[in-house]
């Protein structure tokens, strides 16, 4: 492994913040220009295999759902031309009441990442999501 350009970590950066936002704006459909088309993503029990599996299983959510994600300790490295890993820790701020008043920690939780550089940039080639802390019952139903 070994250190990024700049300018490649800068935008491993804001592809994660393109991600947290996409999920936060419930603007699913942005997925598509941050994941790869075969993107392997398993999070909280549930594993996917492409991008439009994924995309759907966020539009099935019909509850009136508020969230904000936010990262830290972000550790990049290269690992081959085009071709980067990643670890960092997520939180998770939810309501699943249709107008939120206090926020409530809904999960804390480990990310690895894959990423793959391609014509249109850097895109995720996969993400395990392991829970740290989490509460089940402000979970997305």
């Amino acid at each position: 492994m070994s250190e990024l350009a700049p300018a490649d970590r800068s935008a491993l950066q804001e592809l994660n913040a393109r991600f947290a936002w996409a999920l936060d704006d419930h603007e699913f459909d942005a997925l598509r220009e941050i994941l790869m088309p075969e993107a392997h993503y398993v999070s909280v029990g549930r594993e996917f295999q492409d991008l439009e599996t994924i995309i759907a299983s966020f539009k099935a959510r019909t509850e009136s759902r508020t969230t904000r994600h936010g990262m830290g300790n972000l550790l990049l490295s290269a690992d081959g031309p085009g071709r980067a890993t990643g670890r960092s820790s997520w939180f998770t701020f939810a309501s699943n009441a249709a107008a939120p008043t206090d926020p409530e920690v809904y999960m804390v939780a480990d990310f690895r990442d894959v990423y793959v550089l391609t014509p249109a940039g850097w895109r995720i080639a996969e993400r395990i999501i392991t829970p740290v802390f989490r509460r089940a019952d402000l979970a997305p139903n």
